[in-house]
């Protein structure tokens, strides 16, 4: 059993985030804690922010954690699991080590999502970048049949 878990969910694909986080509370001690982290991507190149909104990534950010909130809290109805739900700002894969690193995580449980072999090879998928710089255990959570 593990004592802290890191698990990265995307509220842009249905059933992906369920699916981690459903492995992560079988994997958890019972005092243990879930470290839940959505990343959203911010303006990497600060001419892009230029034709936005001075406030429109913030509302966007804000967004972002009322959503997840909302969401774990559907999905930790009856549960006694402890959680922590963090929406953090820059590359995903960066993020989710950084949050790994600084809650002194035993494992980081994430869901996999299907990528074609160009992007695997051009862009790299995020859970191969997290896989690749961990220095902690990754499980990589593969959907099944129907949500792949």
């Amino acid at each position: 059993m593990y004592k802290s878990i890191v698990v990265p969910v995307d509220m842009c694909e249905d059933g992906f985030s369920s699916l981690a986080l459903t492995h992560a509370r079988e994997l958890l001690d019972k005092k243990g804690c879930l470290h839940v982290v959505h990343v959203v991507p911010g303006y990497q190149n600060p001419w892009v922010g230029s034709f936005f909104p001075d406030d429109a990534f913030d509302k966007a950010l804000k967004q972002a954690e009322k959503d997840l909130e909302t969401f774990l809290e559907d999905f930790f109805t009856d549960d006694s699991v402890t959680y922590k739900a963090s929406t953090l700002e820059g590359k995903p894969a960066d993020m989710i080590l950084k949050m790994a690193d600084k809650v002194k995580a035993d494992l980081i449980v994430m869901a996999s999502h299907k990528h074609s072999r160009i992007e695997k090879a051009v862009l790299g998928s995020i859970a191969n970048k997290v896989v690749g710089r961990a220095k902690i255990p990754v499980m990589v959570v593969k959907a099944r049949d129907g949500r792949n």
